[in-house]
């Protein structure tokens, strides 16, 4: 998996205090005032001026079905790569951690398998949209996401409590440390283990 920031928000966190300060006639006084600003207003749940900040990311390496998950998440804008449209035998098939060799050496022969008979329909003329079907939802796709601060805030609540699927919880670690270099004071408190 590889998660790249495209684009972000410049100087994200004194564009959203400056938007906060307007419902209060307040003036700012630098970054740490800024900081503190948002702190209170997040802990006070107060998310709404997050909207005015946001973040792109390029997400390569996940499975498909970590795709599904992350783009139930509908406030956010996604641009997935195309099984209809690209070829997609050079794909890798992404290793669950909790394969066992034996396990893994099985999947990836079934894979090879799949890709084969891909292969094979699309060489007898099955247009790529229909020869995808035998394609297992383990194969790696690479997507670009964009969303608010306010929905990376919702996203990342989600996807990094223990009990989320182990692919996208490491998808919404890599995208927290990556936020945290960016807008500390808007992501902080969602570090940590949960």
């Amino acid at each position: 998996m590889d998660v790249r920031l495209i684009t972000i928000t410049p100087e994200a966190e004194a564009l959203i205090a400056r938007c906060a300060r307007v419902s209060h006639r307040s003036e700012g006084r630098g970054l740490e005032s800024d900081r503190k600003l948002i702190r209170r207003l997040i802990k006070l749940g107060h998310e709404s001026v997050l909207e005015h900040a946001w973040a792109t990311f390029e997400v390569t390496g996940i499975s498909r079905a970590c795709a599904n998950q992350l783009t139930r998440h509908r406030i956010a804008s996604f641009t997935q790569e195309s099984q209809r449209y690209v070829d997609v035998r050079d794909r890798d098939l992404v290793r669950p951690p909790s394969f066992a060799e034996e396990d893994w050496a099985k999947a990836s022969d079934l894979f090879a398998q799949a890709v084969g008979l891909y292969e094979e329909l699309l060489s007898r003329g099955i247009p790529k949209e229909d020869a995808r079907f035998v394609l297992p939802i383990g194969a790696a796709t690479r997507l670009v996401v964009t969303a608010n601060f306010r929905e990376w805030r919702h996203i990342l609540r989600l996807r990094l409590e223990k009990t989320a699927q182990w692919e996208i919880r490491e998808l919404a670690q890599q995208i927290l440390r990556i936020l945290l270099e960016h807008a500390p004071s808007v992501f902080e408190d969602l570090r940590g283990e949960r």
